[in-house]
């Protein structure tokens, strides 16, 4: 996969559609912080040939997002956006940011890297790991 000149998104986020309520909370939340999301909840629109649309959102972004939950690690489109974007982050430099929403082991590629954890236990600090998050999308590796 290539990127040509500056990307389109600042994020893509791969989840499962299990998780999608969390996700377009999430997506909305970086929206609002002025960050460009694409997801399929926002941006896929009927008749779109879907597998099309998530590879163009994958090239198009300048970093990626894996949401995790027992949900997306049985997904086989999530271990597909998985490696796209680790594929990416490997040849092209690109930040890939696990967010924990549930519990269950990471991907090791995936399990290497500093995750954000939105789990229950740490819904008390919600607000700073976002913005955490938020802060990280902002910034070039």
């Amino acid at each position: 996969m290539e990127t040509r000149g500056s990307p389109e998104y600042d994020v893509f986020i791969s989840y499962a559609h299990a998780d999608r309520d969390w996700v377009a909370a999430f997506a909305r939340r970086l929206g609002e912080r002025g960050l460009t999301v694409a997801w399929d909840g926002e941006l896929i629109t009927l008749g779109d040939l879907i597998v099309v649309r998530v590879e163009e959102f994958v090239r198009a972004s300048a970093n990626g997002i894996l949401v995790h939950s027992p949900a997306s690690a049985g997904s086989a489109w999530v271990r597909n956006e998985y490696a796209a974007m680790m594929k990416r982050a490997i040849e092209e430099n690109v930040r890939v940011i696990p967010v924990l929403i549930g519990d269950g082991p990471l991907p090791p590629l995936a399990g290497a890297r500093a995750a954000a954890d939105f789990r229950q236990e740490r819904a008390a600090r919600w607000d700073e790991t976002f913005e955490r998050v938020v802060r990280a999308l902002r910034t070039p590796l």
